[in-house]
């Protein structure tokens, strides 16, 4: 019996096979869902992370962690633990329960939705360099809430803050 040895052009078609069908594979994969219209998102080249802050929208607020929604109005006290990050100028925030930014400019606050208004985006935010960062496609908006950078077109949503000592209430 004898048995048959793969030479060097053999092993390379083979291979060759190999890697020419993985190919048509993810080529027909891709084409189907460029045909179903589904894309793939990761635009952005901005490697920071959220900051979301306060409690999620899975988790409801409690009085002990400084944030208090209630309706459209959110209360942040400066004195608790997971809000004192909040009292630096030039920090910010995520407030996923509440869809809201916000950010510390200069001791002054601001607040603005945190629904991007390119594709709806809302828990998807980064801030660097005074810029808010909507990492779902890399629109940038200023810490006035305008546009810097789309392809988002319209500015957010700004909210009213109002600030007593170290409590600050957004008006939504």
């Amino acid at each position: 019996m004898q048995e048959k040895i793969n030479t060097s052009s053999e092993a390379f078609y083979e291979n060759e096979l190999v890697s020419r069908k993985s190919f048509l594979k993810t080529a027909g994969s891709v084409a189907l869902f460029a045909a179903l219209g589904i894309s793939f998102t990761g635009c952005s080249s901005d490697n920071g992370t959220e900051n979301i802050v306060g409690p999620s929208q899975d988790t409801p607020p409690d009085g002990n962690s400084g944030f208090t929604i209630s309706g459209n109005t959110i209360t942040i006290d400066l004195t608790k633990d997971d809000a004192s990050s909040l009292s630096n100028s030039g920090s910010w925030g995520l407030i996923a329960a509440a869809q809201t930014l916000v950010v510390n400019v200069g001791g002054s606050f601001r607040a603005f939705t945190s629904i991007c208004t390119h594709a709806g985006c809302d828990r998807s935010w980064n801030f660097s360099n005074q810029q808010f960062v909507c990492t779902c496609h890399g629109s940038r908006f200023n810490t006035r809430g305008e546009v810097v950078q789309g392809p988002a077109n319209r500015n957010l949503q700004e909210f009213s803050v109002t600030q007593s000592g170290n409590i600050v209430t957004i008006q939504k």
